[in-house]
């Protein structure tokens, strides 16, 4: 079973012994019907410019530095990239870290201001396929208060376009400039070749900002692009709280399908404090799911020490308040146990079992997607 961030650990947490009762024991109604929801979900995220926008969200930036090289420096510290089975919560603690260095909470106002160079603004970005990098060309279309992106399909190995030049083009993505000193925004829209279907519509709003804090709003929506799409809405916000010594990312959005009676919310927070060679890093998570008067949930926390490597951590599950499972997590740089404690003995038939995979194969989509496609705001607010 997928945990909610999607991957190998959720499937050992609800593989190994888990149970349908609890306290007030409750499971899903209908399992085979809240694992189609969740599959229907996930398809939102299936179109081709919304897969190639999340593989090269690190490497749309309109400036000199990119954030690819601090994810590459997020990454190579990070314990939790040793175990497979701890990857899905590696790659959330790495994006919180370019958040982290692109959203400084010293940024100033005024500097935001400024959220594309001169030289660039109006200007189309193309792939160089020789470079492996975004560069600027004599193309037109590009909106005249921002930049474009043109976006290619994807190797599913390298996850970067597919060559050779000049690849296969699947869309664009547009990051246009409509806020001000106070108040610096950034618009961004992804669309197919041509400009037909508009995937993507939001804004990132940068609100507030201190010597200790910086605060971030977006909304807008995801669609499919097909002849009867489905639309995910979202609304949320991104802290970062830093000091000398420690730096927490707190993530809180909410997403709505509009044709499936489907509410989510999202909250997650990262924390960074300086520890020996590296940093003791803390994830706390909360996930919920409602459908059909239905809500499935799942909260836990996650701590590693880079510099020993060490890795320990719970998860707990639960539907309409009914605890599913308690799991334990204890780990080294090379090895970890993984035990679960059920609410009773009874074990999960085989459609309890796809629905707790559906839901954290969804909730994977959707954490992935959205800090791929939100990537490339943060980016110009940041640089």
């Amino acid at each position: 079973m997928r945990l909610f961030f999607g991957g190998a650990l959720a499937l050992a947490i609800v593989s190994v012994a888990c149970s349908d009762n609890a306290v007030a024991p409750k499971s899903p109604a209908d399992p085979q019907a809240t694992a189609a929801e969740l599959a229907a979900l996930g398809t939102v995220f299936n179109a081709a410019p919304l897969q190639s926008l999340s593989s090269v969200s690190a490497e749309i930036s309109p400036s000199a530095s990119a954030p690819m090289s601090a994810l590459a420096l997020a990454a190579s510290a990070n314990p939790l990239h040793h175990s497979t089975r701890l990857e899905p919560y590696a790659r959330r603690i790495d994006a919180a870290r370019v958040f982290t260095t692109l959203l400084k909470p010293e940024m100033s106002a005024t500097a935001a201001a400024a959220l594309f160079p001169p030289a660039f603004v109006g200007k189309t970005f193309e792939w160089d396929f020789a470079l492996q990098q975004y560069d600027t060309t004599a193309r037109t279309g590009a909106p005249s208060d921002g930049v474009r992106f043109i976006l290619y399909a994807i190797d599913p190995l390298t996850e970067m376009p597919v060559g050779p030049a000049p690849g296969t083009e699947v869309g664009y993505v547009d990051l246009k400039d409509e806020g001000n000193a106070s108040q610096p925004k950034v618009h961004v829209i992804v669309a197919g070749v041509g400009g037909a279907p508009v995937y993507v519509d939001y804004t990132v709003t940068l609100t507030s900002q201190s010597a200790s804090q910086v605060k971030i709003n977006t909304a807008g929506y995801i669609t499919n692009g097909a002849d009867s799409p489905d639309s995910l809405r979202f609304n949320g916000a991104i802290t970062v709280n830093g000091s000398a010594t420690s730096v927490s990312v707190t993530e809180d959005v909410s997403f709505d399908v509009n044709s499936h009676e489907v509410h989510v919310r999202n909250w997650q927070r990262v924390t960074l404090t300086q520890s020996g060679n590296g940093f003791a890093i803390s994830l706390r998570l909360s996930f919920r799911f409602e459908h059909a008067g239905e809500v499935v949930t799942l909260e836990g926390n996650l701590n590693a020490d880079e510099t020993t490597g060490d890795v320990s951590g719970t998860v707990t599950s639960k539907v309409d308040g009914g605890l599913y499972a308690t799991c334990s997590l204890t780990g080294t740089s090379n090895s970890f146990t993984l035990t679960c404690q059920g609410a009773d003995a009874d074990g999960l038939n085989a459609d309890d079992n796809a629905t707790l995979d559906a839901l954290g194969d969804a909730a994977g989509n959707v954490s992935t997607m959205f800090e791929g496609i939100l990537g490339p705001a943060i980016g110009v607010l940041g640089a």
